[in-house]
């Protein structure tokens, strides 16, 4: 009987230790494991852009917003925002939707911003990247780098995290995507880190700028630095924009008319 209680309790430890085993791996930081149904969302979000931007009208309103972090409520009352807005034709999020790179934060930003009434696609952050991040993001939403045609304006999604990065800063494929691109309306390259913060060594500002100049890009437009700025910041006809964090309430509203002008419009909220 003796022997039988002993191997009753040995048997309940055992069950006891591997249903706390499964809820730790569950809930670890360094779980790459995406569920199925949250795979490789960007194919079908770029597919849609791509299909309404099949006109070469010129006119149309994007959303760009970053910097969430962990601030879930302020991001979905964004979501929200927009989904009541019906000039807005599709959202970029600009990177650090993550604050630890964890699992658990992509699949929260995943379930607020599915609820966007519009396409989007995202930009890797350098938070986004820490722990098993890129790996997450890679299945989630594809390789970072990104272009697509809308109404005859090229946009370039990149990748620009030096520090935090499990790949290098792929500055070739940059200007691959920028090449023959002045048959285009206007020009947007888009990714999280500004040339002017410490992430870029003089080197890689001056590549970085260059190619801005030198395929005449209209607009770079960043996150990272929790802040407002709207300036041609090198003087040579490139402008910068900086867009405010979700964290202080806010994000950008890019419009392009058919007067190949552009305007920027800050939402605060």
């Amino acid at each position: 009987m003796k022997y039988l209680k002993k191997i009753w309790f040995v048997g309940l430890v055992v069950l006891l230790l591997a249903s706390s085993c499964e809820n730790y791996f569950e809930v670890s930081p360094y779980s790459a494991d995406v569920r199925s149904h949250m795979k490789n969302t960007h194919i079908q979000h770029l597919a849609d852009i791509e299909e309404m931007g099949s006109n070469d009208s010129g006119e149309f309103k994007f959303a760009v917003l970053n910097d969430s972090h962990y601030n879930y409520n302020d991001l979905g009352d964004a979501v929200s925002i927009i989904n009541s807005r019906t000039d807005i034709d599709f959202v970029i999020i600009n990177g650090d939707f993550a604050d630890h790179g964890y699992l658990k934060e992509y699949e929260m930003f995943y379930d607020i911003v599915k609820k966007l009434n519009k396409p989007y696609l995202t930009v890797i952050g350098n938070h986004d990247y820490l722990t098993n991040g890129g790996k997450i993001y890679r299945k989630m939403f594809g390789e970072p780098n990104k272009r697509f045609i809308y109404n005859n304006n090229l946009i370039v999604l990149f990748d620009n995290v030096f520090w935090e990065s499990d790949i290098d800063v792929d500055f070739n494929w940059l200007e691959e995507s920028l090449k023959n691109s002045g048959q285009y309306l206007n020009r947007f390259v888009i990714c999280h880190i500004p040339p002017f913060d410490g992430q870029f060594t003089a080197e890689t500002e001056l590549l970085y700028n260059s190619l801005m100049k030198n395929y005449n890009v209209d607009y770079s437009i960043h996150g990272h630095v929790h802040s407002y700025s709207l300036a041609d910041y090198y003087n040579n006809g490139v402008m910068y924009l900086t867009v405010e964090s979700i964290m202080d309430k806010e994000f950008a509203v890019v419009s392009v008319n058919k007067e190949d002008s552009v305007a920027i419009e800050r939402i605060k909220f």
